[in-house]
C-alpha cells in the first residue's frame, strides 16, 4: 500500500491515491508527497521553510505560493537535508542552507499571541516569546511584518500571550495553518477578555498581559521585535509547556 505525507502537518495516508482532503489540516491532494523510503535515503530532498508561518515544503524548488500563509516562493529559505559529522572539514564546508537547518534545529516554546483593534480580535501561533527582565517584568516578541496580529498589535500597543500545554497542539493548527485576513481563528475556540482587552484562550496553561514599549520596538527586516512591561498573568494548569521540539515530535 503507499503511503502519501502532507506536506503542511504530516499527516501519513494510505492508498493508491492522496485524499482529496487531508482530513488533519484540510489542504488538497497537490500537498501530499509519495513517501518512498528507499529512494530519501538515497537522495534526502530539498527542504525549503517558508520564514511566516515555518510551513517546510520538499521538492527541488519552494512552491509558488506558501499553501498555508499565502506568500510568495520569494519569503522560502532552503534547509539543508544532510547531517553531517563535526569534523574541520565539514565546518569549513558550512553555507546558508546548513546554517538554515542548525537554526531550524533551535527549540523554542509555542504559544498564541492576540490583540485586538476596533472591537475585532486576533491571534496567531508563536515561538519567538521569552522573558528578558524580571524586575521590570518584561518579554520579547518578535512577529512578522505580514501578520494581521502584528498590525493590531501596532495599533492598540497591547498584547495578550496564552501560553500552550503538551496536549494544545491543535492550537498550533489553528492559530498558525491560516490567516486571520480570511477566517475568524476564535470563532470555535473558547477566550476570555483579558484586563487590556486582549483575548486569552480559556483551556492554556498560563497567560500574560502586557504593554507594548514603543521607543523599544525595532525593525529588524521581515518581522519586528517587541519589548513588553508584564502587567498580569497566571497560572492555570500544572501541566508541562508545549514546545517547538515536542510539537514537531507530535503532530
Amino acid at each position: 500500500m503507499k503511503k502519501w505525507v502532507c506536506n503542511v502537518c504530516g499527516y501519513v495516508h494510505e492508498g493508491e491515491r492522496p485524499p482529496d482532503v487531508c482530513p488533519v489540516c484540510g489542504v488538497g491532494p497537490e500537498e501530499f508527497s509519495l513517501q518512498d523510503d528507499a529512494a530519501q535515503a538515497a537522495a534526502p530532498p530539498k527542504r525549503w521553510k517558508c520564514t511566516v508561518c515555518d510551513y517546510v515544503h520538499t521538492g527541488d524548488e519552494p512552491p509558488e505560493v506558501c499553501p498555508v500563509c499565502g506568500v510568495g516562493k520569494e519569503m522560502f529559505i532552503l534547509l539543508a537535508a544532510e547531517i553531517a559529522e563535526l569534523t574541520a572539514e565539514a565546518i569549513l564546508a558550512a553555507d546558508e542552507a546548513t546554517t538554515n537547518a542548525a537554526l531550524d534545529a533551535v527549540s523554542y516554546g509555542l504559544y498564541v499571541v492576540s490583540a485586538a483593534k476596533d472591537g475585532k480580535v486576533n491571534g496567531q501561533t508563536a515561538n519567538a516569546v521569552f522573558q528578558i527582565t524580571a524586575k521590570p517584568p518584561q518579554i520579547a516578541l518578535c512577529l512578522n511584518k505580514l501578520n494581521l496580529t502584528t498590525e493590531f498589535v501596532l495599533a492598540s500597543g497591547k498584547v495578550a500571550v496564552s501560553i500552550l500545554a503538551q496536549d494544545q497542539c491543535d492550537m498550533v493548527k489553528t492559530f498558525g495553518y491560516q490567516s486571520g485576513r480570511t477566517a475568524d481563528k476564535f470563532a470555535a475556540v473558547e477566550y476570555v477578555a483579558g484586563r487590556n482587552g486582549c483575548p486569552i484562550l480559556k483551556n492554556c496553561l498560563g497567560y500574560l498581559e502586557a504593554e507594548i514599549l514603543p521607543d523599544k520596538t525595532t525593525d529588524v527586516g521581515t518581522h519586528i521585535l517587541f519589548v513588553a512591561k508584564v502587567t498580569s498573568g497566571k497560572l492555570a494548569s500544572r501541566s508541562d509547556a508545549l514546545t517547538y521540539a515536542f510539537y514537531r515530535k507530535a503532530k
